[in-house]
């Protein structure tokens, strides 16, 4: 499969967002570093060593090439929920998302909770969220 750019192609603007089960398909076909380098591509560096649950993006760097990221299936899902919510030429919904406090859950950020919490208590939440913001665009 292509990267990022290339699974967003659709509309008149050669634009659009994934439904859930395209952008699962696409996160778990991909290798870890694949699934980084997208996710960097949409969340930025900062977000993905946050949801890393390291300290420095030099870390997230090296994940891209020939480190193996801790938390991989972590990182999987986060890319299968910003596929989701943002289309190549505005990734800045799907950055939204992820950092802002969502009254769908509990008022607390998915980004920090995909980093605090264990993700078998966080994926259904997240992915109903998702889903949700996701109707609305």
């Amino acid at each position: 499969m292509g990267n990022f750019s290339s699974m967003a192609q659709g509309d008149a603007e050669g634009r659009r967002v994934l439904s859930d089960v395209e952008a699962f398909n696409h996160a778990v076909t991909l290798d870890a570093h694949g699934v980084v380098r997208e996710l960097v591509e949409i969340l930025g560096l900062t977000a993905v060593a946050v949801l890393g649950d390291v300290g420095e993006t030099r870390s997230v760097q090296r994940w891209m090439d020939d480190r193996e990221p801790r938390r991989t299936n972590e990182l999987r899902f986060a890319l299968q929920l910003a596929l989701m919510l943002t289309s190549r030429a505005d990734v800045s919904i799907a950055r939204s998302w992820f950092q802002a406090t969502n009254p769908q859950l509990g008022d607390r950020a998915p980004i920090f909770m995909l980093r605090d919490r264990p993700l078998r208590d966080v994926e259904g939440p997240l992915l109903e969220a998702a889903r949700s913001f996701a109707g609305r665009l």
